[in-house]
């Protein structure tokens, strides 16, 4: 009698466990809500990948930026890039700003796969991870709108295409011309 209740006990926690697992791979990782949004963005002061010097997040002030957490052991991160460097080519001469960081990987790894993947907008090694967990990071690709008020606009959990990304830009820019 104990050993069959014992094992209906297990059934049911399997069962839970299952349902559980079940609605939470429903999910849409993009809607995932964080309390970063509408707050200030983390100030950070970060190594350029290349080594010519720091990059900080207040150089940018005033500006649209777009802040992407990336690794060369992300696959994701590798199907993103045509799109980045598109948008990048799009507003490099503009008041958008892109910035990459670097996440949890050497800075050797990190300025290879910069220099392989063609991107030439500033990119910064997270060394520590503090960065990451600043603006709540669960992995890369992770993007971020800041606007030119400093205040994190919006976020993008995974992989980000090009017309999210122009979107995304363009509402900032448009709201910076309002004011």
């Amino acid at each position: 009698m104990l050993a069959r209740v014992v094992r209906i006990a297990v059934v049911v926690v399997i069962l839970g466990l299952v349902v559980t697992l079940a609605l939470a791979f429903r999910r849409d990782p993009h809607d995932i809500r964080t309390g970063t949004v509408n707050k200030p963005a983390p100030a950070f002061t970060l190594g350029r990948l290349d080594g010519s010097g720091q990059a900080s997040l207040a150089d940018y002030s005033g500006k649209v930026v777009v802040v992407n957490f990336f690794a060369s052991w992300c696959l994701p991160c590798i199907q993103e890039n045509p799109a980045l460097v598109r948008v990048y080519e799009r507003y490099r001469s503009s008041d958008v700003v892109m910035l990459g960081i670097n996440f949890q990987e050497s800075r050797e790894n990190g300025l290879a796969y910069v220099q392989r993947m063609g991107i030439s907008w500033t990119s910064v090694a997270d060394d520590d991870g503090r960065v990451a967990l600043s603006y709540g990071v669960f992995g890369p690709p992770e993007t971020f709108f800041i606007g030119p008020d400093g205040i994190i606009a919006g976020r993008h959990i995974g992989p980000i295409d090009e017309e999210t990304l122009v979107t995304a830009i363009e509402k900032l820019r448009g709201q910076a011309a309002t004011r």
